[in-house]
């Protein structure tokens, strides 16, 4: 403690001290004192002086007695510090028992830091599978820290898989009272593994603001969400209520595009899918998302390949567009058109994605070159070099891998990538 502060509480009761003495001096008092057979006879300032002392006397005779059991306090406290470390260190070096052990006693002697010392010391049981300790652990746990045994246990059971367990026990930790931003994330979580990721969306809005979710973290929870919401709904009328439902930052982003492309191809709802992929792909092109628009399945009006066509004056070197355009011409009976767009696909680096749309293209014909192209698929795939297809000679080669120039927004020409 810093000396300054004394001096001055002490000359402030020097000050008081004085002023009281003057005044006390120009009274002419007495104070009989009696006890017993005994009576003694004070002036009233010597009373008062006396009364101080002994008053002073008094607190540092407590001050002394208590003393012992003031550095007997700090020592524990020390060493149940010194023991969360070790234990701490214990831990991350894989001694999981010797963790256990230290952190529980140090869970014992500490005040401050009892409630980390038994969540790590939690951590070491279930590490080291002591199920026991673990049990007696969350036992007093819960007693220390309702809230953080709730949102403890409910993490383990979701780790575990039990996630009905978790909501139960986040939800009856809410009841009493309100979720940290942790058990908000952890309830957002049971109720996405439950099929209920639509009632998870909205709790994401308590989590903005909060530093450790900001950002990436937190878009990646909410796409994560959105993606489970969409995959869960049963009814296609269901699914495109939930879609519409979305934030329109989180219908431009490209998992949640290609979860409802998906959704939708087995809802058969494909036609409403492929207009917001499409309204999607003229604001921001994403391959993932050409391919998942790509693969939906034909319907009523389905005028995809013009579109696909439009498209390649903008994005002419775009593998997934040229695997479109070869699946939906050869779906319209135009096997040239199919084949070329295919061969550009795979000199754009398609891959298997390429190959394979070329090999059911060429066996439909049973055209014997569809061998070469289903293995060339599987090379692909391992990452080997294709073998190449009889009949393709330098100059169709060429023309494959030929791409006119791009430009951007400002009329730049663009380098090309890689």
């Amino acid at each position: 403690m810093k000396l300054f502060p004394w001096l001055l509480g002490g000359l402030l009761l020097a000050l008081l001290g004085g002023v009281g003495w003057q005044l006390l001096r120009e009274q002419d008092g007495l104070v009989v004192i009696q006890w017993g057979g005994h009576l003694v006879t004070l002036r009233a300032e010597v009373a008062a002086l006396a009364w101080g002392l002994a008053t002073a006397a008094l607190l540092a005779l407590v001050w002394l007695f208590r003393l012992p059991f003031r550095a007997l306090r700090r020592y524990s406290r020390r060493l149940a510090r010194e023991r969360l470390g070790n234990g701490l260190l214990a831990l991350q070096q894989g001694r999981a028992e010797r963790a256990e052990q230290l952190l529980a006693l140090a869970a014992k002697r500490a005040s401050i830091d009892r409630v980390p010392a038994l969540l790590h010391a939690i951590a070491a049981a279930r590490t080291a599978g002591l199920h026991e300790r673990l049990r007696e652990h969350r036992i007093a746990l819960a007693k220390a820290d309702p809230m953080t045994a709730a949102l403890e246990q409910a993490a383990a059971a979701l780790e575990d898989g039990r996630a009905i367990e978790a909501l139960a026990t986040l939800e009856a930790a809410s009841a009493r009272s309100t979720l940290p931003p942790s058990g908000v994330r952890l309830k957002a979580e049971a109720l996405a593994r439950l099929g209920r990721a639509d009632e998870a969306l909205p709790m994401l809005v308590h989590l903005r603001g909060e530093r450790g979710l900001e950002g990436p973290a937190l878009a990646a929870l909410e796409t994560r969400l959105a993606c489970a919401a969409l995959e869960d709904a049963a009814e296609a009328g269901t699914l495109l209520i939930r879609w519409k439902g979305l934030p329109a930052a989180l219908r431009a982003r490209a998992p949640v595009l290609v979860a409802l492309a998906g959704r939708a191809s087995r809802l058969h709802v494909e036609a409403q899918a492929e207009l917001a992929l499409a309204e999607a792909l003229d604001a921001r092109w994403d391959e993932a998302v050409v391919a998942a628009w790509g693969a939906l399945p034909a319907f009523p009006g389905d005028a995809r390949l013009a579109r696909a066509e439009a498209w390649v004056a903008g994005h002419p070197t775009s593998p997934a567009l040229w695997v479109a355009i070869g699946g939906l011409a050869a779906r319209d009976g135009q096997r040239a058109r199919a084949e070329s767009a295919f061969h550009r696909a795979i000199a754009q680096g398609g891959g298997a994605a390429a190959w394979e749309g070329l090999a059911a293209l060429l066996a439909s014909t049973q055209d014997p070159r569809a061998a070469i192209a289903y293995a060339n698929a599987f090379r692909a795939q391992r990452g080997e070099p294709a073998v190449d297809l009889p009949g393709r000679g330098v100059r169709e080669r060429i023309g494959d891998a030929a791409t006119g120039e791009e430009r951007d927004a400002f009329g730049h020409p663009r380098l090309p990538a890689g």
